[in-house]
């Protein structure tokens, strides 16, 4: 497991709590149904009218209970996976942003997600393109156990196979190790 003191770590996780905080905050204030005298958006509701409103309180509401909760889980996911935290920071960010939909966690689960991200980003570890290798030469060995020319076995030198002339263990050798791709 990663660092659990991670600033990265924290932030991200901090920022969905309080955006889930707000996702809760609104859910019940569309549970309890405040009268329109106590409503601070009062003015939207008249606005929009009473279905469209509720419509748009829904929305919001569980904008902000999925992006907290996400948020919330890519953040252990940068625990979990420290060396991935380029993709887990870039889908921190990204899910805060959109947690403005539902209220943002009160703006500053918003800021904390973001800069989570952020800071998982620039800490991470760059992607390494790797060279493709170069198939290793092999090496043929000859070895006779008489010294006749007719009694000559060759034998390749990387899997000890034995063979009759020099034509096969060249055949052997292009077949088996070589890659021609």
């Amino acid at each position: 497991m990663g660092n659990t003191r991670s600033p990265q770590f924290i932030l991200s996780f901090a920022g969905g709590i309080i955006i889930l905080l707000g996702g809760i905050v609104s859910l019940l204030w569309l549970l309890v149904g405040f009268q329109a005298s106590f409503d601070p958006l009062v003015d939207l509701r008249n606005m929009l009218g009473e279905q469209e409103f509720r419509a748009f309180q829904i929305r919001y509401t569980v904008a902000g209970l999925s992006s907290g909760v996400a948020v919330i889980l890519i953040s252990f996911m940068l625990r979990m996976k420290p060396e991935e935290s380029r993709r887990w920071g870039f889908m921190v960010i990204v899910l805060s942003a959109m947690s403005i939909l539902g209220m943002g966690g009160f703006i500053i689960g918003m800021a904390l997600g973001i800069i989570g991200g952020v800071i998982a980003i620039l800490k991470g570890k760059s992607l390494k393109i790797e060279e493709p290798r170069q198939p290793e030469a092999v090496v043929v060995e000859t070895e006779s156990k008489s010294s006749e020319k007719m009694n000559m076995i060759y034998k390749c030198s990387s899997c000890d196979v034995e063979l009759k002339n020099d034509e096969e263990l060249k055949k052997h050798v292009i077949r088996m190790h070589m890659n021609t791709k």
